[in-house]
């Protein structure tokens, strides 16, 4: 016990710590902004009252134990809460508790010896009368406890009382929690009702069990009671028995509580009882993948499961607070309990199912390289997709997870088959390769899927992005919007990778250039130049499997033109532009950032040059005087070739380009089905 102090708040031991009890309650994290944190002292005095109930009659608490909760003025500002109880009363041991500064005199019963605390925090402050027998002697025990450091249990009185002919008259505790202060008033609830419901919230797992003390709420109205209540609202749908872990027969009541009933987000579980008392809870919504209310004709719930047995009665601990078991026997219970549970909410695991395998569906349509995977979407959803997994990336990541697997199954084929193969059979040894093989032309097909599948989204962007409105007129005329669509500008290949550009849109060669810049001042790649000028897209050294021995590596220019632009002049055309970059790049050295040499330019490097325009009546004039003129297919471009320049031409409409590049993926589009 803390060293005592005098009426004045002095210690008399010099070396005794000094509580701060004005602090201490200050410091309890239970500001007013929360609606509930006003009902907390109620709730741990009515925690106490069941807890002097239990210490009373033991197993016999439900049969006689009584706990009443009186609101009183809760019409009006100075609100006050009276909690009685027929419990053991404040004896000794308790009371030497109620004056101990973070008690942990009911540690074993998730007591953290602060709720009193709360009392002040909250009210003004609390009057206690309590009776408790020493021997047949009925002692009655009564203060006033109050925020003051120096006296803060005042008008204390303890004093035998008589009793009529020799017999213990009643034990048990009032505690009255008087005028809650402003400023939680004001955040308190104002519906009796919804006061009712959260007591139930706080005391579910005692009101879950089978039987448990009377517990009422009265005001000046009425009176109700809490068993009485949950019954109205608690649906019981049946029990089943079932055999644990070592043979034991346990039983299992299926429950649903209205939502009303719990507080926040739904949260299903399953209660573990042992001498009708709830010992342990658990939160199975996710195990189940019911992470919502589980919706009936008669609103929405949340699932109660009650696990009884004698099994569980004869490993409990003495304080009730947990199994004498292993955690293999605890989870094996819990396993076998969710298949029950699973099989009587199974409509409503079903449309989890159902969910599960739709987005299953999407996902494999949308990245088919994991279609080798599905054989049947519902098959995979049901056995191989936890059922809290409810989202597109949650799914997505379970199939990442089988691939993984298989692909690991491979590589270990592979090394059996290596260290096998000095002993094994030619046929063994060619059934072998066969199997890998199989595995490896799966997984090769479904990563040529995930390829196509984003060629084609591509295809269809591009598509819409050239959409016309009902004028006529292009949706997005912005050169610079289609040309960011092929292709980032203002970067050169290093900063870009192979993924995040189209280029195959206009040549599937251009796709593998190994050097590129694009939008960038010719000055800031070409050494010598001066040059602000900035094409579209320049590539320089191809692949070999492009390049012929011999030969210098060709120079790829791209450049974008507005689309349906009609005003090109002399100053202003794209072969005025194109065969200006040539001449500046000509006699010069193409060097990276880091000043290394990626190709030299020489008079007779070739030129590959694409400019992609709407081919208007002024483009034409100057594709015929630049002797660019000879049609392609259907019309919707053309090419040539000038010697001045070694370059060779095409000018090509943005139509042309969006047809090419589908007709060249077509065969994989159709063999997709995409």
């Amino acid at each position: 016990m803390p060293a005592t102090p005098d009426f004045d708040g002095n210690y008399d031991d010099e070396t005794s710590l000094i509580p701060d009890l004005k602090r201490r309650v200050r410091n309890l994290a239970l500001g007013p902004s929360a609606p509930s944190n006003a009902l907390i002292p109620m709730f741990e005095a009515v925690y106490n009252a069941l807890h002097a109930v239990n210490d009373r009659f033991k197993d016999d608490w439900a049969e006689r134990g009584v706990i009443a909760v009186s609101l009183i003025g809760f019409d009006g500002p100075r609100r006050s809460v009276e909690v009685r109880d027929n419990g053991i009363g404040l004896d000794d041991k308790n009371y030497a508790s109620f004056r101990t500064y973070d008690s942990d005199w009911k540690l074993k019963r998730g007591g953290k010896g602060v709720g009193r605390l709360s009392w002040l925090k909250v009210f003004e402050g609390a009057t206690v009368l309590s009776r408790y027998k020493v021997g047949k002697q009925l002692q009655e025990r009564s203060f006033d406890f109050v925020l003051d450091n120096a006296r803060p249990i005042r008008n204390y009185h303890n004093r035998a009382i008589n009793t009529l002919n020799g017999e213990v008259s009643d034990t048990g505790t009032t505690v009255t929690l008087q005028n809650m202060r402003a400023e939680y008033v004001s955040r308190m609830p104002t519906q009796i009702d919804t006061i009712i419901r959260k007591l139930i919230a706080h005391f579910l797992p005692y009101l879950m069990s089978s039987s448990f003390p009377k517990i009422t709420v009265e005001t000046d109205e009425d009176t109700v009671d809490l068993g009485e209540f949950l019954r109205e609202k608690k649906h019981d749908f049946g029990s089943f028995s079932f055999t644990g872990a070592e043979g034991e027969t346990l039983k299992l009541n299926h429950n649903l509580l209205e939502r009303g009933i719990v507080e926040g987000k739904a949260s299903h579980k399953l209660y573990f009882t042992a001498h009708d008392r709830v010992v342990a809870e658990f939160d199975i919504g996710n195990t189940l993948g019911l992470t919502t209310y589980i919706e009936e004709r008669d609103g929405k719930h949340v699932y109660a499961g009650v696990l009884s047995g004698e099994f569980l009665d004869n490993t409990v601990n003495s304080e009730r607070t947990s199994f004498d078991f292993d955690q293999y026997t605890l989870d094996t219970i819990k396993r076998l309990a969710i298949a029950q549970i699973g099989n009587a909410l199974h409509f409503q695991i079903e449309r989890v199912i159902a969910q599960q395998t739709e987005l299953t569906r999407q996902i494999v349509k949308k990245y088919p390289r994991y279609s080798y995977l599905i054989e049947n979407p519902r098959e995979f959803a049901e056995t191989k997709m936890p059922r809290n997994f409810r989202s597109a990336e949650q799914v997505y990541q379970q199939l990442a997870l089988y691939d993984f697997r298989e692909n690991r199954e491979v590589e270990r084929r592979v090394e059996a088959l290596s260290k096998n193969a000095a002993n094994a059979s030619e046929d063994t040894i060619e059934a072998g390769v066969q199997a890998i093989l199989s595995k490896l032309s799966q997984q090769e097909y479904s990563v040529l899927a995930d390829y196509t599948v984003k060629r084609k989204v591509v295809l269809d962007l591009l598509e819409r992005r050239l959409g016309y409105k009902p004028n006529g007129e292009l949706k997005h005329e912005a050169e610079a919007a289609l040309h960011s669509f092929v292709v980032p500008m203002r970067v050169e290949n290093q900063q870009v990778r192979v993924d995040d550009h189209n280029l195959w849109i206009i040549d599937d060669k251009l796709t593998y250039y190994e050097y590129w810049a694009s939008d960038r001042k010719l000055r800031t790649f070409i050494n010598g130049s001066n040059s602000d000028d900035r094409p579209d897209v320049v590539l320089f050294t191809g692949r070999s499997a492009y390049h012929r021995p011999g030969t210098d590596q060709p120079v790829v220019i791209i450049e974008f033109k507005k689309p349906v632009r009609n005003d090109y002049d002399d100053d202003e055309n794209p072969f005025t532009q194109i065969y200006s970059y040539i001449e500046d790049m000509r006699a010069h050295k193409v060097l990276d950032k880091s000043g290394g040499q990626i190709q030299e330019v020489t008079d007779n490097t070739p030129f590959f040059c694409y400019i992609i325009a709407d081919i208007t009546p002024n483009m034409k004039k100057w594709l015929r005087m630049a002797q660019i003129n000879v049609p392609l297919p259907g019309g919707s471009g053309y090419y040539g070739f000038n010697a001045n320049y070694n370059a060779f031409i095409q000018a090509l409409s943005y139509k042309y380009v969006l047809k090419d590049a589908r007709l060249r993926n077509e065969a994989f589009f159709k063999r997709l089905k995409i």
